[in-house]
């Protein structure tokens, strides 16, 4: 029995794809059947997820079926990509300062229409989120990274830019949207911040500085929210994982999942 539950709990491999140089971002479609792929080469894909219904530890798995290539998409290496909520636009961003954003036809799982171009960043864009409102068919997307340590929301249905956020005073790492209203950053700066895109600033922090069990402060470099919007967990460059309450503004645990620095 102990033998088949260790077998039943191990990761399988169900697809691999390879690059000519560091692949460094993906993100998987709303629907769960795609995900797109960016690097430093340049390229960008958008691949399809095999099927895994009767998958077994043992098999042999295989290259994806790549259903869209660009090549040479950015000027420079792609280091974030995101999906909307509906799954009809996706977005790029790079190192060469730009954002680039498509519509997505679910249909024919192609990209149509023309691409649009952002320029509004002065530095290296590391990541993005969109942030949907459904009910006003509205599509927002926050973006940040290095250069002028702000973020930047953009109407995509105008392509023109609504707020630029400043705060932080290093540069921004991870953005995550768990409403159509809310997004948290985590920055290099050792802060996490919250937003609302109807007031001007943060709408609160948390500085692992004054936060109970705090042992060390450490360059933020990832951040996520459960679905209750009650959780948030962190990511840090000094290896740890770190608990919070948001609605207690509190730390909960921190904790050393890994060796070396999370990204």
């Amino acid at each position: 029995m102990r033998e088949r539950d260790e077998e039943r709990s191990q990761f399988v491999a169900v697809t691999t794809i390879t690059d000519s140089q560091a692949i460094r971002s993906v993100d998987f479609h709303p629907d769960g059947n795609l995900f797109a792929v960016g690097s430093n080469s340049k390229t960008f894909r958008i691949c399809q997820y095999p099927q895994i219904s009767k998958l077994r530890h043992d098999q042999h798995f295989y290259p994806p079926s790549v259903l869209c290539k660009r090549t040479k998409h950015h000027r420079g290496s792609i280091y974030c990509t995101s999906w909307s909520a509906d799954g009809e636009l996706v977005a790029t961003g790079s190192n060469d300062k730009t954002i680039k954003y498509m519509r997505f036809n679910k249909d024919t799982n192609q990209l149509v229409g023309q691409e649009i171009e952002l320029n509004m960043h002065d530095g290296t864009v590391r990541d993005m989120c969109f942030l949907d409102n459904s009910s006003t068919k509205s599509r927002l997307l926050a973006s940040g990274g290095a250069g002028d340590c702000k973020i930047y929301v953009t109407d995509c249905v105008t392509s023109m830019p609504m707020h630029a956020f400043g705060g932080h005073s290093g540069h921004i790492s991870s953005l995550y949207s768990w409403n159509n209203t809310m997004f948290v950053s985590g920055s290099q700066d050792q802060t996490i911040r919250f937003w609302d895109i109807r007031v001007n600033e943060a709408v609160s922090s948390f500085d692992q500085e004054y936060k109970p069990g705090a042992l060390q402060k450490s360059p933020v470099t990832a951040v996520c929210v459960d679905p209750t919007g009650r959780l948030l967990v962190s990511g840090h460059a000094d290896s740890a994982c770190v608990l919070y309450d948001i609605r207690g503004n509190r730390l909960i645990q921190r904790f050393y999942p890994h060796s070396a620095e999370i990204r």
